[in-house]
């Protein structure tokens, strides 16, 4: 299954001690690109930079399968956030990751307003690339560099979205993860009538719509105001509306039904071949623990995958276990629809740390 990882970009590689351009400040000429790229292909990713500390981590470097995982490096518009995005896309890309970059216009250092039109915009980016990659596979946000604020908004993005936020810091061996939870609250006034008709102006255009377009809609409701910036006779959505967005747009799923069965009760393994891979025993224990989990058993038909949604109905989940031999197991939810398995498969996924 195809992996994004979208990773917020700082400065660190620039302004951590311990490199040859030590001492380095903004504003100051930035290094040799080449001779960072150097640099940082043979440096250890632990003390590199806070980006490459949390994809080692995260385990991208030694990934059996990088040719599926993907990064995203988003970055401001500014001189030195777009100089180490690209230094860390190259570094990604000799470690054999696709990479690519991705600027946020308006994130820069020039005053408080377009800052905050920048922070906006970055919802839009982290939203927009939230989508894209969840079409593909699965989604997991990298929030540890850039500037603060950059990095509440993303987290916040994230939570709407259904995506696990991995944070880490130099002091730390081992990461922070803030896991996606169902979104319960929602406001009727921004997920019906003028409010949802407000939001739709908006997805179907670019960014900025003229007032006149959109004025019927504040009057029917003046807390839509909440939502949206006004200058010289246009509007476009501010951060608050873009997080709105984000939440209307995200379906609601409740979460399924947990069930009484003992663990023991839920293994139905005999069918299974006499020898197994190292280490079954404890992803089976794992599983059955699991108070959504009602059956596990042996699935021989199946290929390979991790936690993959079986094809067949709107509940099961199927895992292989590798080794040698390999063991693909089926695994029966309470699950009703698929949005509810997605959830089961969530929880799944970060007790088997997978």
């Amino acid at each position: 299954m195809h992996r994004t990882i979208l990773t917020t970009v700082g400065t660190s590689l620039l302004t951590n001690v311990d490199r040859p351009w030590a001492g380095w400040r903004h504003k100051q000429p930035l290094p040799a690109a080449d001779h960072v790229e150097t640099w940082l292909q043979q440096a250890d990713p632990v003390k590199a930079s806070a980006e490459t500390h949390t994809w080692y981590r995260l385990g991208l470097f030694d990934a059996d399968d990088k040719d599926k995982v993907e990064v995203v490096l988003i970055h401001s518009q500014t001189e030195d956030g777009r100089f180490c995005a690209e230094r860390l896309v190259s570094m990604a890309k000799h470690k054999g990751l696709k990479a690519r970059p991705r600027q946020v216009d308006g994130l820069d250092y020039s005053d408080g307003q377009k800052f905050n039109r920048g922070l906006r915009q970055l919802a839009r980016v982290v939203g927009e690339e939230i989508k894209r990659g969840q079409a593909a596979g699965t989604v997991e946000l990298a929030a540890t560099g850039g500037f603060k604020a950059e990095i509440a908004i993303a987290n916040l993005v994230g939570a709407v979205s259904d995506t696990p936020v991995h944070y880490i810091y130099e002091q730390f061996t081992s990461l922070i993860t803030i896991e996606p939870i169902p979104v319960t609250l929602r406001a009727d006034w921004i997920g019906s009538g003028a409010g949802r008709k407000l939001l739709e102006a908006f997805e179907s255009a670019n960014d900025v719509v003229p007032l006149s377009d959109i004025e019927s809609l504040l009057k029917q409701d003046e807390r839509l105001l909440s939502l949206v910036e006004i200058d010289e006779g246009h509007a476009a959505l501010n951060l608050l509306g873009e997080i709105a967005v984000r939440l209307i747009a995200t379906p609601h799923e409740s979460w399924p039904t947990p069930t009484d069965l003992s663990p023991n009760d839920k293994k139905r393994l005999d069918s299974a071949a006499h020898h197994r891979p190292r280490g079954w025993e404890q992803i089976v224990d794992t599983i059955a623990n699991s108070r959504y989990v009602t059956l596990i058993r042996y699935e021989g038909s199946a290929t390979g995958g991790c936690l993959k949604e079986a094809p067949d109905n709107d509940s099961d989940l199927i895992h292989r276990i590798e080794g040698s031999p390999a063991l693909t197991l089926r695994i029966s939810t309470t699950a009703t629809t698929s949005g509810q398995r997605r959830l089961v498969q969530q929880v799944l996924r970060k007790e088997l740390k997978v």
